[in-house]
Parts: C-alpha cells; structure tokens; sequence
C-alpha cells in the first residue's frame, strides 16, 4: 500500500489539540490489534480534512495510509472511495472493482487484506454523507469487524446533509456500540482567531462565527476591510488571476471535489504552468494524481458564479475528456446532465446502473436505470427496451421502490406481448407476480402467476416454465393454501437443480405451508435456509427467514420469531434490500409490542402516516400499519378505529390471512374493549376473500375458529392449533391467558383474563392494564370488576415505575429526541403538540434525574440503562 502524501498540512491548526490526540489515541489501539472507528462531524469549512491531513502528515512514519473521497455527484459512483484508492491497492483489489463485484464480495477481500498488513492502517473516507449505498455497505462491513483489526477507519461526514432514512445513520448508529470516537468540532474562540489576525478578533469572530476557512479567507483578502461575503473573498482573489489560471480555476469548478491529471492532460493541456498561481493564492491544491479546491465552498463561490452557458461549457470540455479517457459512467452521465447532452446520458446511463447494481448499489441504480428506460422508448429496439425495463423492474424491488417496480414490469411486459415473445411474457408475468404480492395485491399476483404458467407451458419445459411453477407455490404458501403449495413446490423441484433460486423458492414454499399446519414439520424450511446461505442466495435466505419468523409468531413463538427476524434484518440490511428491511422493522416491532414494550413502535410512527399513498400500500407499509393500528387500538388513541380500518382494508387486499386474522382479532377486540357489537358480519366475508382450501386446517385458520368462540360460536375444529387458541376453542379462557402469559405476551393474558366472571382473574388484568398503561383494558376489566360487586384496587401506573428513572412514556419519548439533538421546538412538531408542552416535559425530565442540563440527562439515562 502507497502512503498518501498530505499537502497544505504543515500551517496553524488551533484548537484541535484534542481531536488530534484522540486520533492518535485511536491508532495507537489500533496498532495494539484493537482497531476503532473515529467520524470527524462539523460543518463546511470547520477544519474537517484540514485535521486529518494533519494526521496523516504526523503518522506516515509509523502507519500505512490509505484516503478515499465521496464525490457530490448526482448519482454518486459506486464505491467511489474505494476505486480512489485502487493504486494503493493489492492488484486482486483492484481487480474486483474493475469486475463490478458486489460490495458484500468486495468488503470481504478487503477485509482479508487489511488482516495481514504489517504495521496499523489508516483508512480513511472523506464526505460520507455523499456515499453511494455500496460504499456504505462497505464501510459498515469494516466497522463492524474493525475491533478485530490493526486499523483506524475514519470517516468525515456533515452531520446535517443526511437525511431521517439515510442507511447511513443506520451504519453509525451500528457502530456507536462498538468502538467509536466521535470527534464533532467546533468552531475557532476569539482567542483563537486573535492568535491569527495578530489583533483584535471579535468582529472577525462576530462575521465568521468562528469558521476556520471563513476565517482564513477573510483574513487573505484583507485585514483592513472585510468583504460583504465569502463569495466575494473568494472571487476577488480569482479576478486578480491571469486568463489562463482562472479558466482553469473555473473548469475545476464544475468536477465535483476534485479532478484527475490525466483528465486535465486531455482537456487542459497548458494546467501544470496555470495552477501555479492558484496554488499560491491559495485557491487550489495539486495532490498525487489530483487538482483540488482547497476548500468546497471555494469551489462553490467559483462554479455559483459562472453563467449557465460557460457552465455548460466546462461540462461539455470535462464530458469530452471523460468520453476519451473511459471513464467511470456515473462520472460521464453527471456532466453529460449538466452539459445538456441528454443523448449521452442516456447512453450511459444503462452502463452506469448496471455497474451499480452489481455493486449493490439499487438506489443509485435505479436512477440511472430509470433515465435509461425514460430515454429508451426514442433509442433501442423493443427487445432491447423490455430488457431495460425488466432491469428496472427488478432495482426498484430492491430499492423498496414497489410501486415502480410494478409499473416497469408492466410495461415491459406490454412490449415483450407486442413482440408476441412468449417465454418473455411468462417471465415478466412471473416476476410482476411476485412484484405484486410485495405491492400487497394478492389478487393480481394470483393472476399473473396462473397466467404466466398458462402461457409458458405449451412452449414445453425451461427454466422460464420452473421459475413460474415455483412461484404459484410461493403464493399459494403465501395465502396459507398447503395443499396446493406442496403440490406445486413438488413439480418446481422436480424440474430444477438443487441450489439454483427456483429449487430454493419452491422449497421454502413447501417448508412455509407445512410449518402452518404442523408447526414442528420444518424439515423442507430448513433445507431452503441451509441452501440459500451455501448458494449466496441473500434474497432467499431473508425470504426463507422471514417466512420462518411470520409463522412462528402465528404459532405464538416469539423467541423463535425474534431469532429468524434478526438474523434476516441483518442480512437484508447487509444487502440494502430496503423494502424486506421496513417489513422486518415492523414485524420486530409488532414482537415489541406483544411484550409491552413500544420503542419499535415510536420509530414505526415517526415515518409513517395514517394510511397508505395514493391508495397503494407495499406489505411493508400493511405490516406497519396493522402494528400501528393494533398499539392505537391498545392505548386507546383517538385515530384507533381509522387505522384499524386501513389495516382491515389493506389486509383483505393481499387476501393472506396471517394479515387478516390479526386485523379481525383487532377488531374483536376493540369491540370487546369499547363494549360495541361483536364483528361477526366479518367471517363470512373473510370466507369469500381467501381460498376455501385456507380455512380447512392451518396456524391461522386455528386463530380464526378461536376468536369466533369469543364471537360466540362453536367452532368444529380437528386440526392442530397453537396453545393458547387451542384452549380458546374449547372456551378455557384461564388456561388460554396462561399460555398467553408463559410466553411474556402480559396484554393478551390480561384481555383474555377480562373474559372472565372471577374476582381474582378481573383483579389481575386490571392489575397488568395499568402496568401496561392500557387505558381501554383497564376501563373493561375496572368495570367488569365492579359488576360483581368487587372494589378496584389502585397501584401505581407501569408508565413511571418501569425503568429506573421513573420516567412516564411521553417523557422517555422526549428523551429519545433529546438524545438525537432536537430542540424543543423540533420535539414539538414531531409530537404535534406545543413548545410550551414539551418544556414542561424537558423540565420534569431534568427534576426526576436530578440534572441540570439536557446532555447530562442523556448521560445520566445511559448511566441507568434507561433506553
């Protein structure tokens, strides 16, 4: 590995001697075989790169040295930093980029490599909050594993570019319970800027705010007078440059970060002699194999101020120079948008999504993809179009695009019925089936599936005919239809090979169904995992997980449940598949909930609305939305019976009954709660929504049949059943809500415990209604309990005595904002309540802790274990 040689390093660095040390501190553990992460955070100009070049220049005597760059280009370059690095790289390294490997496949090389580099590594990735999704896979590989490692990974990021939902927050989040120093810096004291103005500071201090680099510049322009704005700085120092020098200033302008030699040897053949004099004026950098500004904003006063024409210009100069060299195609599709060549971003583009998507980029790859397919209707051959849009199709799915993914599989599919191509038909209808049943439209899925079989089947057998036939399983798993599942998985796999994503499918369709009916018949289920993690199949293996999870929680097997959820997040993030992510999310969330615990559920709500868009709802969106509606159902909220109805909508559309059963159970009790008719008009109608082969024997048609016993029916129920419902069925509440109870799920023994007509069972629900703040139960059990005659016994609420600070719901709630940094007026419009409300709240917070500040509440709950 080639150590980076840092330039413009050697001036004065004030008060950054801590962050100094610590990075020090962090390379020295790293060379004790305890390697660490440390992020770099402030704002522009704060002295983010100007402290690791700091670094660098004092530890190349005794480390290996390796920095990579996020470009702000509008679809970033997947692992941008990473080829930045290549010639520093083993050759093998070099190799994978060049192949467009994954970056699961590419983090683990790498990984293998910086475990036996002599000596500590320096790693460093500058502008994260511009990475592209797989870099960010990358470095949460190396995060997580990085304690192992002789390595000191550090990040510099502007906290504030990223978004609620970037999956980088997920990846610091991750890392904070490791090893992290995060080094967050702060803006220069008077003192400080005294000690470089050699006068008075406090006006300087007063326009700048303290800003290093506005510092530096205002004081390079003039001591006497200071300019109205940094852009005027800045501009005034490139007027007095020569022509030379100052067009080549603003052609570097328009290159995101910086730009290669070897570009500017094509586009620029003069620029060794005109960067001189805007290396002195301290305007631009030259590094090894690179010209840089040596600051963004510089180069932002300098692009901002050129016309749109002469922009467009230097973009078209940089596109051609590009064009020549090969370039990366997110580079060319960037200047070639800003240049006004639609043509050649359009050619491009597909080059450039598809090396993004086998890097596991999908969000950069969808967008790429999606200006390919908008631009290819005028530029390719309908096969070549429908091949786009397939690609499209299958990147959206991915990117948790849903919606879109449908769409662009139904328009391939109307090109490839054009072209009267019938295996591509059968294979479009396929994949839109599947795209359909993650849109939560199982009707329309069903369809397309038969209909794919239908017209592939008389073209005789091939892969096309297997993938559907395996896919027909899956749904008919899905929609708890056993019988058929098996049946159909069977012919799937007597046509495929084993390993291969059809055998996979049609085997965790088979295990899926089995499992609903006999809970201990996993055999196929854990074949299909077993086989998926020896095939790399990382979008099986979160299927097959998943499928495992679902239905162990159907057989109220939570433990279970959590275990295959985690373990398929996990790899499912691993992946960036976003959409199977927010499901998993919900249904961890919904495992919290079961327990009386609401922290997944506070995160659930602060992205998601009451209903689903444009009255389309991916199973994502179902699965949070029945969470959300069963906790507004249990707390008593006052958009209770409006969420219920969406979930209820939303689940009948997918006509799976592991969405429809706990929809019905919601309604049932809610009635029960509120003391309103019981819903018995929705049995019949779940009996023409679902297949009739559904309602014969499974774990949820067992549910059914024992809440139509608390709807006052007989069911005649033969088949196996999960053990609280079994007792259900045969009206044995006490032994239901002990079942209830034996596996943590406190609220449903305490609403089966209100069934009852028993002092001491009454007196216990209302006992664990309060514990759980469950106003609703609580007014049912209170009530039922004076019926008989019997006094209500007070306690204290589960709300201020569950964690050691006795801190209410709300309050934890207000913390949890506090702990991210939100003022009081932010709190406030995410609580939809007033700033006055939450300063009482913030208040009570500090008076129970026995604090005087907000950071030493959030220090003193992490003291307590407080979550």
């Amino acid at each position: 590995m080639v150590r980076r040689i840092a330039s413009g390093a050697a001036g004065a660095l004030l008060e950054r001697e801590i962050p100094l040390r610590a990075l020090h501190g962090g390379l020295d553990a790293a060379a004790a075989g305890r390697g660490c992460v440390a992020v770099i955070s402030g704002e522009p100009g704060i002295g983010k790169t100007a402290l690791l070049d700091r670094f660098v220049t004092e530890v190349q005597p005794r480390a290996q040295v390796l920095v990579g760059v996020c470009d702000d280009l509008v679809t970033p370059r997947p692992l941008g930093p990473f080829r930045d690095m290549s010639t520093d790289l083993p050759a093998p390294l070099a190799e994978l980029l060049m192949q467009e490997e994954g970056a699961d496949r590419y983090g683990t090389r790498l990984l293998q490599e910086l475990r036996y580099v002599p000596g500590p590594v320096v790693l460093a990735v500058e502008d994260v909050h511009w990475a592209d999704q797989a870099t960010v896979d990358v470095l949460t590989m190396l995060g997580r594993r990085v304690p192992q490692l002789s390595v000191l990974l550090v990040l510099t990021l502007r906290a504030e570019e990223l978004e609620p939902g970037d999956p980088l927050r997920a990846t610091l989040e991750s890392l904070r319970r490791g090893t992290l120093l995060h080094l967050a810096l702060e803006p220069l004291s008077p003192a400080a800027i005294a000690r470089l103005a050699g006068r008075d500071a406090q006006e300087l201090h007063a326009v700048t705010a303290g800003n290093p680099f506005f510092v530096t510049e205002l004081l390079a322009h003039g001591a006497d007078t200071l300019p109205p704005s940094l852009a005027h700085a800045v501009l005034g120092r490139v007027a007095r440059l020569d022509a030379g020098p100052r067009e080549l200033l603003e052609l570097v302008s328009v290159v995101p970060t910086r730009v290669r030699t070897d570009l500017l040897d094509v586009v620029a053949p003069e620029w060794a002699s005109d960067v001189v004099p805007a290396e002195r004026r301290r305007l631009l950098r030259v590094e090894r194999g690179r010209v840089a500004f040596v600051h963004e904003l510089a180069r932002t006063a300098v692009v901002r101020h050129l016309t749109a024409g002469r922009r467009r210009a230097l973009h078209g100069r940089v596109l051609e120079g590009l064009q020549q060299l090969g370039a990366d195609p997110a580079e060319v599709v960037h200047h070639a948008d800003h240049a006004g060549r639609a043509d050649v971003a359009a050619a491009y583009a597909l080059q450039a999504g598809r090396q993004a998507a086998a890097s596991g980029a999908h969000r950069e790859a969808y967008s790429h993809l999606a200006r390919a397919a908008r631009t290819a209707t005028d530029t390719r051959e309908p096969a070549a179009r429908a091949r786009v849009l397939e690609e499209l199709a299958i990147t959206a799915w991915f990117a948790g695009r849903v919606p879109e993914a449908v769409a662009a599989a139904g328009d391939a599919l109307q090109l490839a019925e054009d072209r009267e191509d019938r295996e591509r038909q059968g294979r479009l209808l396929t994949l839109r089936a599947r795209l359909q049943w993650f849109a939560g439209d199982g009707g329309r899925a069903a369809r397309d599936a038969h209909e794919a079989v239908r017209r592939l089947e008389p073209t005789g057998p091939s892969a096309a005919l297997t993938h559907a036939t395996a896919q027909m399983a899956e749904l008919s798993m899905l929609v708890s239809d056993i019988d058929a599942a098996v049946r159909w998985g069977r012919r799937a796999i007597g046509r495929s090979t084993t390993g291969d994503p059809s055998h996979l499918r049609a085997l965790t369709a088979i295990g899926g169904a089995r499992i609903q009916r006999d809970r201990s018949d996993r055999r196929e289920l854990e074949a299909a995992v077993e086989g998926a993690v020896a095939a790399g199949d990382a979008e099986q293996l979160v299927f097959a997980l998943v499928t495992r999870a679902v239905i162990d929680l159907m057989w109220v097997a939570p433990a279970d449940a959590r275990q295959d959820a985690l373990r398929a997040r996990a790899c499912a993030e691993e992946h960036r598949f976003e959409g199977l992510v927010a499901f998993i999310d919900a249904l961890l969330a919904w495992l919290q909930l079961r327990e009386g615990r609401f922290e997944g559920v506070a995160r659930l709500a602060r992205t998601t609305g009451t209903g689903p868009r444009d009255g389309v709802s991916s199973l994502a969106e179902q699965m949070t939305q029945l969470v959300l509606a069963e906790h507004a159902v249990r707390s008593g909220a006052d958009d209770a019976a409006e969420r219920l109805q969406v979930a209820m909508d939303s689940a009948l559309r997918t006509r799976k009954l592991v969405h429809i059963v706990p929809a019905l159970e919601l309604e049932i009790e809610r009635a029960l709660l509120h003391d309103h008719p019981l819903p018995t008009a929705r049995f019949p109608g779940i009996a023409r929504a679902v297949d009739t082969a559904a309602l014969a024997s499974g774990v949820c048609a067992a549910r059914l049949a024992a809440w139509s016993r608390v709807c006052g029916s007989d069911p005649a129920w033969s088949s196996q059943a999960p053990s609280p419902h079994a007792a259900m069925i045969e009206g044995r509440w006490r032994e239901a809500a002990d079942r209830m109870g034996a596996v943590g799920w406190s609220y449903d023994r305490a609403l089966l415990l209100s069934l009852l007509d028993e002092r001491e069972a009454l007196t216990e629900a209302v006992a664990i209604a309060r514990d759980l703040d469950a106003r609703p139960l609580l007014t049912r059990a209170s009530g039922r309990l004076r019926a008989l005659g019997e006094a209500v016994p007070h306690g204290p609420r589960r709300s201020t005595r569950r964690n050691p600070a006795q801190l209410t719901d709300r309050q934890l709630e207000v913390l949890l904002h506090l702990r991210e940094g939100r003022t009081n007026r932010e709190i406030a419009d995410r609580l939809h309540v007033s700033t006055r409300t939450v300063e009482h709240h913030v208040a009570a917070i500090l008076t129970k802790l026995g604090v005087s500040s907000r950071t030493q509440a959030v220090s003193r709950c992490q003291d307590l274990g407080v979550p």
